[in-house]
This record gives structure tokens, sequence and C-alpha cells, in this order.
């Protein structure tokens, strides 16, 4: 009887424990962050972007965007990498070429395919600010 109660106290434990940390991840990320970027294969989150005049090159960041596709967009830098910008970011739009759309998690596998002939990139479209937040 003892041994039950002591595994039912420990399923329980595990589960307030699983929504406790749930709802913990959930709330860190605020609501209103709607946009999400891979970057170094990582999921990232950011709220909504402000259109900035183009700057020096090494001042921005790019972002790879996949019109026509529901792929997320890939940066090629985030927090924590000495070279990234704070999210200031110059756009470039990428189309598949030489191969089926496939989901990016970071600008080297994007490098790679373009280096293969297997996607084309356009020039800068747009420059805006829009910093990256951890999921």
């Amino acid at each position: 009887m003892q041994a039950m109660r002591r595994l039912a106290t420990g399923f329980a434990v595990v589960a307030l424990a699983t929504v406790f940390f749930a709802s913990t991840a959930v709330s860190a990320t605020p609501p209103d962050a709607g946009i999400r970027v891979y970057a170094n294969d990582r999921l990232w989150a950011s709220f909504d972007a402000t259109d900035l005049k183009p700057g020096p090159a090494h001042s921005m960041d790019l972002i790879f965007v996949f019109p026509g596709t529901s792929l997320i967009p890939v940066g090629e830098a985030s927090p924590g990498d000495r070279d990234y910008n704070g999210g200031r970011w110059e756009v470039h739009a990428v189309a598949f070429t030489g191969m089926a759309p496939e989901q990016f998690t970071n600008d080297e596998t994007l490098w790679y395919h373009y280096g293969l002939g297997h996607l084309s990139i356009s020039g800068v479209l747009r420059t805006f600010e829009c910093p990256l937040i951890r999921l």
C-alpha cells in the first residue's frame, strides 16, 4: 500500500513539474512576439519589425525569406554571436531553383545549397530592426 502511495506521489510530482515548466516556457515569450526566425539551428522569436534606412554592411545581418512558401526565415546571426548586430537586418528573398523547398535552420546550409546552384538569392529588399528573443 505504501509503495502504491509513493508511486502515485511520484506521478503527481512529475505531472506538476511538467505543467510548471511548460507554462514557464510559454510565459517567457510575450504573446505579441509573433515573428519566428531560425538562426544557428535554433528557433527565435521577435516582435513587429521597424523599418530602417540602409546602413553600412558591417552594421547589418542578413535574413533570408522564402516567398511563396510557409518556411520560416533564416538569419545569419543571433544573440551571443560576436558579430550579431542587435537585430538590424537586410532582407534577401530565396528561390528554390534546383531542389524542393526545404526548411533551413542555419545560413551555412543555405549558402551550401546556393553554392550548388540549388537556390537563387535576391539583392536587398528591405532593411529593418527586429531583435531576437530566445524561445
